[in-house]
């Protein structure tokens, strides 16, 4: 299983998010034990960037809060299924970082 990134269902398939469950925890690579690096597969890497999470307040620097994302290629996905490494789905609903377009019912 892929620690601590996810996929958002009904997104874009290769971008990985931080498991919101893990969001404020600290990983450490020291407490990972691994006794033969070898054996470790390595699929490649991803690239970083933010997403920013739609508000009144302006993009990331302006008081909006972004998601942070690793975008993968499609080929590394692939690879990494077929191998049985798990990355998790969650579905964060469709209201996801719409928290300013709330307002009364009436």
């Amino acid at each position: 299983m892929v620690f601590p990134l996810v996929r958002h269902q009904d997104d874009v398939e290769t971008d990985l998010f931080i498991d919101p469950k893990h969001a404020d925890s600290n990983i450490s690579l020291q407490d990972i034990q691994v006794d033969d690096a070898e054996q470790l597969p390595y699929y490649g890497v991803g690239w970083y960037g933010q997403r920013p999470v739609p508000s009144l307040g302006g993009g990331p620097g302006y008081g909006a809060t972004a998601d942070e994302i690793w975008t993968i290629e499609e080929e590394m996905l692939e690879k990494c299924l077929e191998d049985g490494v798990q990355v998790p789905v969650i579905d964060v609903g469709m209201a996801h970082g719409e928290k300013a377009r709330g307002g009364a019912l009436l």
